[in-house]
Formats: structure tokens, sequence, C-alpha cells
């Protein structure tokens, strides 16, 4: 059973500035992202702001926003064939497990300008 469904669009270009300021980067990616987006080299801001979709994505999905919790709590990373997996912590990973939700589906893609993610929360309900 479907239980959210959530999709963000972000220009890449605004990503990139707020990377300028290392608190942001700290704020919002946990090290497993920062390290993969890193050696994304060229298209490191790219994979940032995708995944900064992403995360936008989940919140609207879950349908609660960030209440009580904080970005660094949803963690996208690929899986060994290179397919974006999330993983919820702490207060994101609660709300998520009362709503019933037993798998999280995303999608991320990007060009040079814009990032964009899909996001599918499946379960009991």
């Amino acid at each position: 059973m479907i239980l959210g469904i959530g999709t963000d669009l972000i220009e890449v270009d605004r990503i990139r500035r707020a990377l300028e300021n290392p608190r942001f980067r700290q704020r919002v990616y946990t090290p497993g992202e920062q390290r993969y987006c890193i050696e994304r080299g060229a298209q490191g801001n790219e994979s940032f702001a995708a995944r900064f979709a992403g995360k936008e994505a989940v919140l609207k999905a879950l349908g609660t926003g960030l209440r009580g919790g904080t970005l660094q709590e949803i963690e996208i990373l690929p899986d060994e064939l290179g397919c974006p997996q999330v993983r919820l912590s702490g207060q994101l990973d609660r709300t998520a497990a009362a709503k019933g939700v037993r798998r999280i589906w995303i999608s991320l893609s990007h060009t040079a300008r814009y990032a964009t993610a899909q996001c599918v929360m499946e379960g009991d309900g």
C-alpha cells in the first residue's frame, strides 16, 4: 500500500552557493553523503543538490515536514549497483515506523542546472 509520495526540484547553483558555508554542509548532509558527493569530482555539486531534493521529497512523502527531526536523519547513498537508498534515523525513523512505512523508494536525477527527486513510501498503513 502506498502511504505517501513526494517530489522536489532544485537549482544546482543554489546548492553550490549554500555549500560555500561549511555549516550548511554539516547541518544537511551525513558524513557518508559528504564523502560520496566529494568523490563525484566535477559532478559533486549536482550530487549534493540531488540529495537535497531527495531529502525534501522524503519529508513530503512522510507528510510531516521536519517536525522534531533533522535533515541528517535522512541519508541517501547508493547500493552496490548504484541505486539510491534511503536510511532514516532518529525521530524521522520513529515517525515513519509509527505510520507503518516498510519501504522507501527514491529516484534522483540531475542536469548541470537542476536536480530532482521522487519518493514513494510503501507499507501497512
